[in-house]
């Protein structure tokens, strides 16, 4: 219980350092617009006025708490500023493998060295 609890918790302030909670708040928003509006029409036509229609308030705050904490970041800290994300989009060059046309230096023929001078019987002690 208590290792659920921590790392419930744990989650929880992750999602609250990165600013999250804004975007639960905005779809608490659309849950509730889309509620209220399909009790007076039908579900297509709330779905497309929640999303086309005027915003409700909630709509508004979560959209001024998500502009103040994006201007209260760094400019390199925000989201696509700097440089690491440019870096991440770059095309890597292609990486083509082929066989050397050249054979190694010192073969004669393709089974490897020939040997020139006789095997020396019995072999010799130094």
């Amino acid at each position: 219980m208590r290792r659920h609890v921590s790392t419930f918790a744990l989650l929880f302030a992750w999602l609250c350092a990165n600013g999250a909670v804004w975007n639960v708040v905005q779809v608490v928003a659309w849950a509730r617009m889309f509620h209220d509006y399909a009790d007076a029409m039908p579900a297509a036509q709330a779905l497309r006025l929640t999303f086309e229609g005027e915003a409700c308030d909630l709509c508004h705050i979560a959209q001024a708490a998500q502009d103040t904490a994006r201007n209260q970041l760094p400019h390199d800290a925000a989201l696509g500023g700097g440089d690491r994300v440019l870096l991440a989009f770059q095309a890597t060059p292609a990486i083509v493998v082929t066989a050397p046309d050249f054979a190694w230096p010192g073969l004669v023929d393709e089974a490897g060295l020939t040997r020139t001078d006789t095997v020396p019987v019995p072999p010799p002690r130094a």
